[in-house]
């Protein structure tokens, strides 16, 4: 009886372990990344009319110290251009303030998502964005899940070729 007691505890342990397991982030995991250049374009799905609308875009990536920064320009709206940066934090398990869903790399091919809560067109949600990547393709596509709603919908894709 102790022993079965016992056998029984460990399972029930490791089944935590395993159900609360949470893969991490490195920034070794992004150094493909680094110092480089892409072109491409951003397709997302307009507010009003639920249409898609496509807009050319460049992107540079580098990693400065433990800080990844993405400069971004629209080539026909300079008024939009971006540069922001973000920090792998809490040993690995949020990218900037979002949680890391996954990370797994296969065939050359990093993929990694991540998640948080907020509003979309004014509405609760939980955004997925899903981080695709390789030495000569970046793709990175934000899922929105609206509270109450069963199945998420794609908000907007980046989608570059390296230069």
């Amino acid at each position: 009886m102790k022993h079965l007691f016992t056998t029984l505890c460990l399972c029930l342990s490791l089944l935590t372990f395993t159900c609360n397991a949470q893969d991490t982030l490195k920034l070794s995991d992004l150094e493909i990344l680094n110092n480089t250049s892409w072109k491409g374009q951003l397709t997302y799905k307009d507010y009003q009319s639920g249409n898609p609308s496509s807009v050319d875009a460049t992107l540079q990536i580098k990693i400065e110290g433990e800080r990844i920064t993405y400069n971004i320009q629209y080539t026909y709206e300079p008024k939009k251009n971006n540069k922001s940066s973000v920090k792998i934090k809490k040993n690995g398990t949020y990218y900037g303030n979002e949680k890391v869903v996954s990370n797994t790399l296969e065939n050359g091919t990093r993929i990694f998502v991540t998640s948080y809560e907020g509003k979309d067109n004014g509405k609760k949600a939980t955004m997925f964005i899903t981080r695709q990547f390789s030495e000569t393709s970046y793709k990175e596509t934000k899922e929105v899940l609206l509270k109450n709603a069963d199945e998420r919908f794609i908000r907007n894709t980046y989608e570059f070729t390296k230069i």
